[in-house]
């Protein structure tokens, strides 16, 4: 159980950095760290002028703004991403089995349930979109985050099966819209997203998926409404194999409440929630280490 302990220690606060290494702005490098997705990219122009600027002091003209541009890109970024606390989760079933296989309270396996929802450990991407930095409307000096619109294309090598590590390419084509707003009293992120994974290895089925994603952290909120200090994910995967039948493989609903604390500087989340695995989407060899049926998540993290 320490290697388990340490796990969760692991939870540490997501942060983001970024630069812009030429005085022209044309250029811009963004570190993203967090427990769960941790990535550096690189974003330049292809416009003329600087990467733009977009106001986003209402949530609703951000989102629509990305929407009716999401067809015009300005900006080409490539990225590598990395998944910590899933390839943590295959680190300890495969170096401490024993810690591994203790880690359950009654039916739920506590590593599988904060490491579930990632299909790998990690990818490399390029997008070609709209790439604008969030300021406010009275201070359009400061950025406060990063928003994206357009297609992305991703690849990798390797899959996480319920903590297990297959080798397997795979290629993944999206059309998403993103963003992370970051201020001092309150951080909201978005992402709608739809695509088309597909697996070069014959083993695992390839799938269309559509996710959407919301979370805001008012850190001078203590109420309970449902649109402040909370958050919802909710992800469908549909087996392509069986197109244009509509053949469910698994879905999952994350929920979260936020809790600030220290006078509003910092706020504890816990996220729970369910994957169904509906049916299988790996071949029969893959079977014993495939994931099953329905499952519970379990991701807690520290905001601030």
């Amino acid at each position: 159980m320490n290697v388990l302990a340490v796990i969760l220690l692991w939870s540490a606060p997501s942060k983001s950095f970024s630069w812009t290494p030429d005085s022209a702005g044309r250029h811009q490098v963004e570190l993203w760290l967090d427990p769960y997705y941790s990535a550096v990219n690189c974003t330049k122009t292809l416009a003329e002028g600087p990467i733009a600027k977009l106001v986003s002091d209402g949530e609703r003209d951000t989102d629509w703004w990305l929407f009716e541009h999401i067809f015009q890109p300005r900006d080409l970024l490539v990225e590598a991403s990395l998944n910590p606390l899933p390839v943590g989760g295959w680190a300890v079933r495969k170096w401490a089995p024993e810690a591994y296989h203790d880690a359950r309270v009654r039916n739920v396996h506590l590593v599988k349930a904060l490491t579930e929802g990632f299909p790998e450990p990690w990818a490399a991407s390029v997008f070609w979109g709209n790439v604008v930095n969030l300021v406010r409307g009275e201070d359009s000096s400061k950025v406060n985050g990063t928003a994206y619109s357009g297609f992305l294309l991703s690849w990798s090598r390797w899959n996480l099966l319920d903590n297990h590590l297959v080798r397997g390419d795979w290629i993944e084509s999206e059309l998403k819209i993103k963003g992370d707003d970051l201020r001092a009293e309150r951080r909201m992120g978005w992402s709608f997203r739809t695509g088309w994974r597909e697996h070069l290895n014959p083993d695992i089925h390839s799938y269309f998926y559509g996710s959407l994603k919301r979370s805001r952290t008012d850190f001078k909120y203590s109420g309970w409404n449902p649109m402040r200090n909370s958050s919802v994910e909710l992800r469908m995967d549909l087996d392509r194999e069986r197109f244009p039948q509509v053949d469910l493989l698994r879905w999952f609903l994350i929920l979260g409440k936020k809790f600030p604390f220290r006078n509003g500087t910092m706020a504890w989340s816990v996220y729970g929630g369910l994957v169904d695995e509906v049916r299988s989407g790996y071949s029969p060899r893959l079977q014993p280490i495939a994931p099953k049926g329905l499952k519970v998540i379990f991701q807690p993290d520290l905001e601030w």
